[in-house]
């Protein structure tokens, strides 16, 4: 396991500028990749388009791979097909329906609370249930600039229909985000169902490593949907937790104690995402 991040890549991490403190920033973050022998990664921001970030890093760092995109929170103007096409034409690879500002992950976390006003978050269907036109726009536009489609912070309920509605309309990528986050979470049975359609499954070390589900849970679903079909990331970035590199090392290592073979987590490290990115 000692070169297991050789080539390795992390497609979902928050380096600063950010709204809230983060623990690197993009320069950083390219360094670590460098220094543990990895191949890149995605800068995500809940809050903020990273193309330009992104296309910063790959001049600075050649050696690297480095992506950047979208996320269809409010300050993207919700659903917007808009500013889809305009990222895209920018150079972005990656986009994601919403995620701090979905409505179904909020009905999920403040479940029982009567309280809660839910009244600003973003949903993708409508009263009827079927999703909306402007999602079919976007998704469109997916398709025509070839863009890595992530269900966000959805979850199942509206993450499955979107994943089908994505294959419908010619999208090649899609990612069931952090499938495994039981505030984002999609069942074995409706990864399966994904995974069939052609899409991956994302599982971050972020849920296990602040126990929000269990390393057994977390294996399981692994093993049901298959190592090829599935990518390891950190969604790390947060200031008390660890870097890019030490916590996917550190990700590999505990599921190999899991039982997983280094074939089946290099899969994950770099095999799975190579065929997503290209």
């Amino acid at each position: 396991m000692a070169n297991i991040l050789e080539g390795a890549y992390d497609l979902h991490f928050h380096p600063s500028p950010d709204v809230v403190k983060r623990k690197c920033t993009d320069r950083e973050l390219a360094e670590d990749w460098l220094k543990a022998g990895m191949r890149g990664g995605v800068i995500k921001a809940h809050f903020a388009d990273t193309t330009g970030r992104a296309a910063d890093m790959s001049e600075l760092y050649p050696e690297l791979k480095v992506y950047g995109g979208l996320v269809l929170n409010r300050q993207a103007g919700g659903i917007n097909p808009y500013a889809v096409e305009k990222m895209a034409q920018a150079g972005g690879k990656f986009l994601w329906f919403p995620t701090m500002d979905s409505l179904p992950y909020w009905k999920r976390r403040e479940k029982g609370n009567p309280d809660a006003d839910l009244s600003m978050y973003l949903t993708i269907c409508g009263e009827d249930g079927k999703l909306l036109e402007e999602v079919h726009d976007i998704l469109d536009v997916a398709a025509q600039y070839n863009l890595v489609v992530g269900t966000g912070h959805l979850g199942e309920e509206a993450g499955v229909p979107l994943v089908k509605a994505a294959f419908e309309h010619g999208v090649r990528r899609v990612v069931l985000t952090h499938a495994e986050n039981p505030n984002t979470p999609f069942s074995i049975e409706n990864q399966l169902e994904c995974v069939r359609l052609g899409a991956v499954v994302e599982h971050c070390y972020y849920t296990p490593y602040t126990n929000n589900v269990s390393w057994e849970a977390l294996v399981r679903q692994i093993r049901a949907v298959g190592a090829e079909n599935c990518f390891l990331v950190t969604d790390f970035g947060q200031a008390k937790n660890p870097g890019s590199s030490e916590g996917l090392r550190m990700f590999a290592e505990e599921l190999a104690e899991q039982g997983l073979t280094e074939t089946e987590i290099a899969t994950m490290l770099i095999k799975t995402p190579e065929r997503l990115l290209n």
